[in-house]
């Protein structure tokens, strides 16, 4: 019986983290650059109860997004493998999000005020807005090269923790060596929404199947106490 509830709370719990990746790529579908979290069940040996429940884990899908012209000089996009890294104050961050302006100082950041990195580290700072940005990520202004983007071959598997604890500074020691930027596009979110809905159906039909073992459990457990009250009169 105990088994029956540790599945049944397993299978819960398992709902509840879906629900919450599935609720983060919704609310992220047109964020620019965004890559959608995937949540897959795993055996991983030390994170297991000793009832060999799965785990639930999250990967990031790498597919890129759309790319669509935007019209302003300062938005780039990457066309193929890569991410570009910005700054954070001390944190370094992988980003896909190429939707950039420029501050009171002339550095490149994006919405959140997270500054642009060179190739081989440093703000890209330019002091124009009409700047010209070839494929290989090369910044000119006035025809001559003040800067080039970085675009680095970063781990997918710490992208996603990334936001949280950063990426150290050895994540920038890998560039893509035939980057595709493209200027004046964003890339779009790969989040397919008729996707994430067809998930959340199926999580809240598994989320149902659990509540309905609790049921059982708690039905069964009613007739047990029922049948042995009966018995001791």
């Amino acid at each position: 019986m105990v088994g029956l509830i540790e599945s049944a709370g397993a299978i819960l719990s398992a709902s509840e983290r879906r629900l919450e990746v599935i609720a983060q790529n919704t609310a992220n579908v047109a964020t620019p650059g965004y890559q959608r979290r995937v949540s897959f069940e795993t055996l991983v040996a030390n994170r297991q109860s000793s009832s060999g429940l799965p785990f639930l884990s999250t990967v990031v899908d790498t597919r890129s997004g759309q790319l669509v012209s935007t019209g302003n000089p300062l938005d780039i996009a990457i066309a193929g493998e890569g991410t570009f890294i910005v700054r954070d104050g001390e944190r370094l961050i992988a980003s896909r999000g190429g939707s950039f302006r420029r501050d009171e100082d002339g550095r490149m950041i994006d919405s959140l005020g997270r500054a642009l990195q060179q190739s081989g580290g440093g703000d890209v700072v330019v002091d124009s807005d009409v700047v010209s940005i070839g494929v290989d990520g090369t910044v000119l202004v006035g025809g001559q090269p003040t800067a080039k983007i970085g675009v680095f071959a970063v781990d997918v598997t710490i992208i996603q923790s990334a936001e949280v604890g950063g990426l150290s500074h050895s994540a920038m020691d890998e560039e893509v060596a035939d980057p595709q930027i493209r200027q004046a596009m964003v890339e779009q979110s790969n989040v397919v929404l008729g996707d994430e809905m067809v998930a959340m159906m199926a999580t809240a039909r598994s989320a149902e199947g659990g509540a309905r073992i609790v049921q059982i459990y708690d039905e069964l457990i009613g007739r047990v106490f029922t049948n042995l009250g009966q018995a001791g009169r």
